[in-house]
């Protein structure tokens, strides 16, 4: 080291070196802890996002089991209701519409505004003689089910059989007589104008009446399959306008029976069949009789029962055989069941019941 660069070395601040280099160091330290903090930091975080993975996992794998359990849940639901609709509806002829301890009672009574939110586009009606009664029509049943002449009383369920119109046929005729006498002048109620009504806004709506009485009949659409057999209509339990042959010299395979109208009962008791001549007999189902499908387009009907949701079932009280087992049919397929009765009677399946008058319920109902 010469003289110029010893000078330079005495006068050169060792303190203030020492000084900046602790500074350094110092920072140095303080930066390497920071990143050691933040190595550890970040180690933390991915093991933490590990179990939060982990657990995302698990809680996916519980959501699939859980919709599997649901999904389980639904169908042993389903077939246990199925099981449960197939007790109550299993055959078309012995069904119950009342509850018992295996069946237990589902139907809830609402009110017109709530049952109108029910219906749906495909809608069957289902009449009773309830409909009518408010007409002046008295029904086949209960206290209204005689019928007196001269100092005898006849129940109307024996004398509107077939076995009486053989063996009493002047009796039988006399009965008829007196029905149609009943019915002149016998108008159309509320109940009858809504539903024909509801037809014409909803040409699809399914009719089924089990009155014989014709006042439905004559304000719907006339438009007629074969005379007397209507489009809009169907009468089960036939027509008391109408008559046939006692001996269906008419019928031929797969064809609706040929019907007459009846004739003034008053000039001729005992009516004959004008194509053949043998005796005439009316054109209604007596109650020992089956429904057939020539006379009553029963296998007909039944086919269409799958194309309807929603029967509003209307005056009955389920007595006849195809009435209870169009019912049936519908409790057993889910459909929805609006039941207009003073005094309700369906109490399974999917029903809903509207206490009341149907000639006060049904202008509401079917707006």
């Amino acid at each position: 080291m010469n003289n110029q660069e010893q000078k330079q070395y005495q006068k050169f601040d060792w303190e203030e070196y020492e000084r900046k280099r602790a500074i350094e160091k110092e920072q140095y330290e303080k930066i390497q802890k920071e990143i050691q903090e933040t190595q550890e930091r970040s180690r933390q975080t991915l093991a933490s996002l590990e179990v939060t993975f982990k657990n995302l996992d698990e809680a996916k794998a519980q959501a699939r089991q859980t919709v599997e359990n649901i999904d389980n849940f639904k169908k042993q639901f389903s077939d246990a209701m199925d099981k449960l609709l197939d007790s109550i509806g299993k055959s078309m002829g012995a069904n119950s519409i009342k509850s018992d301890e295996q069946n237990p009672k589902t139907a809830k009574e609402v009110t017109i505004e709530q049952a109108q939110k029910l219906i749906t586009k495909n809608v069957l009606i289902l009449c009773g003689a309830g409909l009518s009664y408010a007409s002046g029509i008295p029904t086949f049943r209960g206290q209204d089910g005689y019928w007196t002449k001269g100092t005898d009383t006849y129940q109307c369920q024996k004398v509107l059989t077939k076995e009486f119109l053989t063996t009493n046929p002047d009796l039988c005729w006399e009965w008829h007589k007196d029905f149609q006498k009943m019915l002149i002048n016998k108008k159309p109620n509320a109940g009858h104008i809504a539903i024909a009504n509801y037809k014409k806004k909803n040409p699809n709506t399914l009719i089924v009446s089990q009155n014989i009485d014709n006042v439905l009949t004559s304000i719907l659409p006339q438009k007629q399959i074969k005379h007397g057999h209507f489009e809009s209509i169907y009468e089960i339990h036939g027509n008391i306008k109408y008559m046939r042959c006692s001996k269906e010299c008419t019928l031929k395979n797969d064809e609706l029976a040929t019907l007459y109208d009846m004739p003034d009962l008053t000039k001729n008791l005992k009516p004959k069949c004008p194509q053949c001549g043998e005796d005439a007999r009316p054109h209604i189902l007596f109650f020992d009789e089956s429904y057939t499908n020539e006379n009553c387009r029963i296998q007909e009907l039944q086919e269409k029962y799958d194309n309807y949701d929603t029967i509003i079932v209307v005056g009955t009280m389920l007595e006849t055989g195809c009435a209870k087992s169009t019912v049936c049919k519908f409790i057993k397929k889910k459909a929805t069941i609006i039941e207009i009765n003073p005094e309700p009677i369906i109490e399974v399946g999917n029903t809903y019941q509207i206490k009341g008058k149907s000639e006060e319920i049904l202008p509401k109902l079917l707006k």
